[in-house]
């Protein structure tokens, strides 16, 4: 039995939200950047995309306390957003966040779900590929957010089940 909670983000949970964002960018993105993209990340960075779009974010909570979130930005098939507490890594919440993510965007009619990964961010990359998220394509970009340039690798996965399944 799941010791947590999926549910639709509230307005309630966004300081948490802001929190959990910036610890595990910290952990998973942090090390593979310059500096300059630290001076970018604060808890506001996070707090104001959770106010931005929170009818499209998910949470996952243990007793009101937000472990992780995930996000589809653009209420479209890409998953922009998919951070957990690093005290909760490991604990199933990726899984069940990402899925929860795939079936919302299932029920808007689409077929595959994508989501975009720092090349580096190994622990990403094994959650997804144990997903059956295949790689798409590599690219290095400049991150405006970032102020600095990244590689990452766009991973899609093909939905087994549609709107009419899961509604």
């Amino acid at each position: 039995m799941k010791s947590f909670e999926i549910r639709s983000a509230r307005s309630k949970d966004i300081p948490q939200i802001g929190e959990v964002g910036l610890a595990s960018w910290k952990r998973g993105i942090g090390p593979h950047v310059p500096q300059v993209a630290h001076d970018t990340m604060s808890k506001a960075s996070f707090t104001d995309f959770a106010s931005a779009c929170l009818d499209q974010i998910v949470v996952a909570v243990k007793e009101d306390r937000v472990l992780g979130f995930a996000a589809t930005e653009h209420a479209d098939n890409f998953i922009t957003d998919l951070w957990i507490d690093p005290d909760y890594e490991s604990s199933g919440l990726g899984t069940a966040l990402a899925e929860e993510a795939e079936r919302r965007i299932a029920a808007r009619g689409y077929h595959t779900a994508e989501i975009s990964v720092l090349i580096q961010n190994e622990r990403a990359l094994g959650l997804y590929h144990h997903m059956r998220y295949e790689d798409v394509r590599e690219a290095t970009k400049f991150d405006e957010d970032l102020k600095c340039e990244i590689t990452y690798i766009r991973l899609r996965k093909h939905l087994p089940f549609y709107a009419e399944e899961i509604a």
